[in-house]
């Protein structure tokens, strides 16, 4: 059969257009992308291939709960978090491991009040590593602190616990249970707690440390008079002995 000059260019062209076809459903299938200049939204989910939120970006109105053994909890019982906006980090699983919380203002009174917070979670547990910048009517703290952390489920069990406590039906019998349920587990370190504060307290620069059950037992710092002190403390805080730069 003869196929003419300008059969065979048709031939040709459409044999191009349907490999570029084909090409640009594989390219388009496996990397979408689009470029914004601006993004205006109240949250922004970052999710992995299965849909499971790993990063998620809000205001304090949408700020992600948290979640716990795929448990999402209620958003108060995050220690004010419903008042912070910023990033939750979650794990593979869709469990919390951190995040980076923020907000300052005013009261009516002129006391100003802010939270700058970047923290990461041991697996299944609360956070161990924080950055952290609070303000309130107590003064102004900032600096970074370590936290020892069991990992072994307790805090789960205790998100339980205080997510209970939010319920308007309970007696206040009910109340006193979960209470002392709570002081029970912190009690046996099962919440574990600060080992290590090193920043700035109330204009005081201080390294301070810990015991196994939260007590503070050593502190490094230099007090309002300019004075460096190193002190040791028994268990309810009396200080045992202590050595100054003018010694």
């Amino acid at each position: 059969m003869n196929i003419s000059i300008l059969q065979f260019r048709l031939l040709v062209l459409s044999n191009i257009l349907c490999l570029g076809l084909i090409t640009y459903l594989l390219i388009s299938e496996n990397h979408t992308s689009s470029e914004f200049d601006v993004i205006t939204a109240e949250r922004l989910n970052i999710v992995n291939e299965d849909g499971t939120t790993v990063i998620a970006i809000a205001n304090n109105e949408r700020v992600a709960p948290p979640v716990m053994d795929g448990v999402e909890y209620p958003v108060e019982i995050a220690g004010g978090r419903q008042y912070l906006a910023g990033m939750i980090f979650f794990n593979q699983n869709g469990d919390e491991m951190g995040g980076l919380l923020f907000n300052s203002f005013q009261f009516p009174d002129g006391a100003t009040a802010g939270v700058g917070h970047l923290s990461f979670d041991r697996f299944r547990d609360n956070q161990v590593l924080a950055l952290q910048y609070n303000e309130n009517r107590n003064g102004v703290r900032s600096g970074l602190t370590i936290f020892d952390r069991p990992g072994d489920g307790s805090f789960s069990l205790s998100m339980d616990l205080i997510s209970k406590l939010y319920q308007d039906s309970l007696s206040q019998e009910e109340r006193t249970m979960l209470r002392d349920s709570l002081r029970a587990l912190a009690s046996n370190r099962g919440l574990g707690g600060e080992r290590l504060f090193l920043g700035s307290k109330n204009e005081v620069p201080q390294l301070t440390m810990n015991d196994l059950h939260g007590n503070k037992r050593m502190g490094i710092f230099i007090d309002s008079t300019n004075t460096g002190r190193i002190q040791f403390y028994d268990e309810e805080g009396n200080v045992v002995s202590e050595l100054t730069g003018e010694n």
